[in-house]
């Protein structure tokens, strides 16, 4: 008896389970609604097999990430050298990934390898001797640097490219590393393909760059480009004929502010003109740096650059506080959105 009764509530408890998750179709019908509203229910979520979307494999530019470092190392060397007050007669990049250093003077040549010794274990060196008390030294990350920077590269690539993805609004996509430098990533159900692949790709390193005043543009173009600066261009589409117009601008090399200090990146709406632009937000170490660049380049411009292309520069009025700036380029609502997302999301470490 004990036993029948024992089944009886087992068979119970299936058969009122079986109502509980039958009710939710049964109120779909009766209500006339496409999917159930009603609890207990989860909406399966098709793969590409059945609702089709997006499949993409990217290849990271490993080389590129390892070369942005050397030009990162160039800046440092200068620096600490400065600060240690060693004096160099020259420093260059000799290849794409070597800097070259000519040193004079047997206490620079000492204090020069004890910065090495200290501040840059991480790197090779080579040297040779031109003339009296004079040094040349090559200096090239060592292999063990190089294989982490390249990794570095794709990992930061692959947890950039979630980011961009999850802010893009895609139910559950499939983004992993295959192989050494590549990413695979599956977008289910994706309804525009082009956005999703203008935003994933972007690079989005943004950049504020002093205008070099000083030297003509128009004799920079036909070939005398003063060392230290480069020729830059800002790229305009007449929304009217599609006809587009690429402006020359000369700015100096040398970056003021990155991106890295972003807080925050959002699409708002010119009241004068009418047109979205982008406000940026950074944060308290970048906030002094733009306040200090403004203060001290009053009535000089300053051009806001995204991945080498110029999208503003305009006059420095006075000094901004608070930390904040704006990126405008007669922009539909489309691409404010896209490259907000792609700020916020941070910029690629190698395209």
């Amino acid at each position: 008896m004990k036993y029948f009764r024992v089944r009886l509530i087992i068979v119970l408890a299936v058969m009122a389970a079986a109502v509980i998750f039958v009710l939710p179709t049964i109120h779909m019908y009766l209500s006339g609604n496409s999917e159930p509203k009603l609890w207990p229910y989860k909406k399966i979520n098709l793969g590409l097999d059945l609702q089709g979307g997006m499949h993409l494999i990217l290849e990271v530019d490993t080389h590129k990430a390892v070369s942005s470092s050397v030009e990162r190392l160039e800046d440092d060397l200068r620096s600490v050298m400065r600060e240690e007050n060693v004096r160099y007669v020259d420093i260059q990049r000799k290849k794409d990934l070597e800097l070259h250093v000519r040193l004079k003077g047997e206490e620079n040549i000492e204090g020069f390898d004890r910065i090495i010794d200290e501040e840059f274990r991480n790197l090779e060196t080579s040297g040779s001797t031109p003339g009296e008390n004079m040094l040349d030294v090559n200096l090239t990350f060592t292999q063990q640097e190089i294989d982490h920077l390249k990794k570095l590269a794709v990992d930061q690539a692959l947890e950039t490219i979630r980011n961009r993805v999850d802010q893009f609004g895609v139910s559950e996509p499939d983004i992993r590393r295959q192989g050494e430098k590549r990413i695979l990533i599956q977008l289910p159900g994706i309804e525009d393909p082009d956005s999703a692949k203008e935003l994933i790709g972007k690079t989005a390193l943004l950049e504020f760059k002093l205008l070099d005043e000083r030297n003509d543009v128009n004799k920079a173009l036909k070939g005398e480009v003063p060392p230290g600066s480069e020729i830059l261009y800002q790229e305009r589409t007449n929304p009217e004929t599609g006809r587009k117009t690429k402006t020359p601008y000369l700015v100096k090399k040398r970056t003021v502010l990155t991106g890295a200090s972003l807080t925050d990146a959002r699409v708002l709406v010119d009241s004068q003109y009418n047109e979205p632009y982008v406000a940026l937000k950074f944060d308290k170490s970048g906030g002094r740096i733009f306040e200090r660049i403004t203060e001290e380049n009053v009535n000089k411009r300053l051009a806001i650059v995204l991945d080498n292309v110029v999208h503003s520069a305009p006059v420095i009025q006075q000094k901004i506080s608070g930390g904040e700036a704006r990126i405008t380029g007669s922009f539909t609502n489309q691409e404010a959105h896209l490259l907000a997302i792609a700020l916020r999301a941070g910029s690629l470490p190698a395209p």
